[in-house]
């Protein structure tokens, strides 16, 4: 009877998270699909820059997960060009119109050229294990995107 009543809150607080989150997921739409993708992709790029960093500063342990993470950035990194499809460009994304900019394509291209680099290098040394060979990585990845979001992206409001 315990486990029955364990497995039945279990169900109904993943229901309920779950819940939560597609409700959440729905409240930050922008009303386009393809910006909502990529903004969605973009908070998982950051989420696992932030576990990686993490060990960097020593506040958490290394450990093979981390690998996940790293293969995970490559991936987006990987599909970056993808994440910019022509009309995605909507006010309630932070995207800036120049992204689509016939004169500014060369720059952006060469933004992902350098991520999907720096991502790649990022992966290599977290399978290393060797923290301060991570850093140097996360360092160069975090500046990629710091260097295209300078550029290319809106500041907050």
């Amino acid at each position: 009877m315990k486990v029955m009543l364990t497995k039945t809150a279990i169900a109904v607080l993943a229901g309920g998270a779950m819940f939560l989150g597609i409700a959440s997921a729905h409240s930050e739409s922008t009303g386009n699909k393809e910006a909502d993708f990529r903004i969605a992709e973009m908070k998982k790029l950051g989420g696992n820059m932030g576990a990686i960093s993490k060990v960097v500063k020593g506040e958490a342990n290394y450990s093979e997960s981390l690998n996940d993470n790293a293969k995970e950035i490559a991936e987006i990194a990987a599909n970056m060009a993808n994440l910019f499809p022509e009309g995605s460009g909507v006010e309630a994304s932070r995207a800036k119109p120049e992204i689509w900019d016939a004169q500014y394509t060369a720059d952006f291209q060469q933004d992902i050229k350098e991520i999907q680099a720096a991502s790649a290098q990022l992966v290599t040394a977290v399978q290393s294990g060797d923290v301060e060979m991570i850093g140097a990585a996360l360092k160069e990845t975090g500046g990629t995107c710091g260097g295209c979001h300078k550029q290319f992206r809106k500041p907050k409001e």
